[in-house]
């Protein structure tokens, strides 16, 4: 079986002894960056004769854990979005996220599959300055399209991409608003480890934008009893994915993401969402970080509290406008502040992490 062993890399081809060489050339750098030593080591893992490769979950919701599959699920995944987005020998794709995650390896695996120019940068806070030339995808996290887009100059630059994917963490309602008036396309991915990167997509930008993800081909959805949405990626995976996702689901392609099951709050008997709540402060709290969690309480079994970054905040401004937009039962019990949210190396917020050291103000 071939694994597509020829790659077109930062403009030039290499057939799988080229690739080789190069490998082994690179990973003897003793000066190696640690973004190139991942690059070109899992590179080295893809042209080798073992059927399988080992990814790594990320670790936001639970211990990090080992998975194992088959490089022709790889290409299946990589045949979904490259399909969808029209990806060929024609285009040009942007890798400046680490393979030593999933979403930076299936950038190489796409460009394997396609034959797509797979430009690759050290990720930073604000990609894209050092690039030449029009790039046709690029996937990056929320925080370096929240960087690119807050100037004139950066911001042009990532319009000019023709299709952008977003992942790895949540994208803030005010982010989101930012990119409904971006001239390319925009799409927040659904996506886990365990589906080797999104099966899923939600237009962000232009007039299409919409609330709903839609499947990818060869993917559909259910909802189990607990209200959470399952994955059926038959090519991907070999059984159906069940995540804790909870959902409203529109058909067996279309869904709406509510928030994390694990995340609920029961507080008296009423089932609260804290991303619910977190979108709708998000209009009255714009220039900090924050999430909602909860504390056990004895009288409703679970409060809802709030937790904010960085330095001081008015808070009695903030809960004068909180009639506006929360319901009583969702309005927060206490409030803490901590100096630096603890994140996954991904960006995502390790919220029961980060509210251990927070101090009650």
């Amino acid at each position: 079986m071939s694994y597509f062993d020829e790659l077109t890399l930062n403009g030039q081809t290499y057939f799988k002894d080229d690739l080789v060489k190069l490998v082994n050339k690179r990973l003897d750098e003793p000066d190696i960056s640690d973004f190139k030593k991942a690059v070109y080591s899992f590179i080295d893992d893809w042209i080798s004769d073992r059927e399988t490769i080992t990814v790594n979950t990320s670790g936001t919701t639970g211990v990090p854990k080992a998975i194992t599959f088959t490089k022709q699920q790889f290409i299946s995944s990589a045949l979904m979005t490259c399909s969808h987005f029209n990806l060929s020998s024609n285009t040009k794709g942007l890798l400046c996220l680490s393979p030593a995650y999933i979403a930076g390896k299936m950038m190489i695996v796409r460009a394997f599959v396609s034959g797509m120019d797979l430009i690759t940068l050290e990720p930073s806070d604000k990609p894209l300055l050092g690039t030449a030339g029009k790039i046709d995808f690029a996937a990056f996290v929320p925080l370096q399209v929240q960087n690119l887009i807050s100037d004139e100059i950066s911001r042009r630059k990532f319009e000019t991409i023709r299709n952008v994917i977003i992942g790895g963490a949540p994208i803030s309602p005010s982010l989101e608003k930012a990119l409904e008036t971006c001239a390319n396309g925009v799409y927040a991915t659904f996506a886990m480890t365990e589906t080797l990167s999104h099966v899923a997509l939600r237009k962000l930008s232009g007039k299409t934008k919409s609330n709903t993800y839609f499947a990818l081909q060869g993917v559909y959805f259910e909802k189990d009893e607990r209200g959470c949405l399952v994955v059926n990626a038959p090519l991907v995976n070999d059984s159906p994915v069940i995540t804790k996702d909870v959902i409203d689901l529109d058909d067996s392609t279309h869904f709406r993401w509510l928030g994390r099951y694990d995340n609920v709050i029961n507080s008296g008997g009423i089932k609260i969402h804290p991303e619910i709540i977190e979108n709708k402060l998000a209009t009255i709290i714009k220039e900090k970080r924050f999430f909602i969690a909860s504390l056990p309480d004895e009288k409703l079994g679970q409060k809802v509290v709030m937790v904010i970054e960085g330095g001081r905040f008015d808070k009695k401004e903030i809960i004068h406008h909180m009639d506006e937009f929360l319901s009583k039962y969702e309005r927060p019990k206490a409030y803490f502040r901590v100096d630096k949210f603890i994140e996954t190396p991904t960006g995502k917020v390790k919220k029961e992490e980060t509210l251990k050291i927070a101090k009650e103000i």
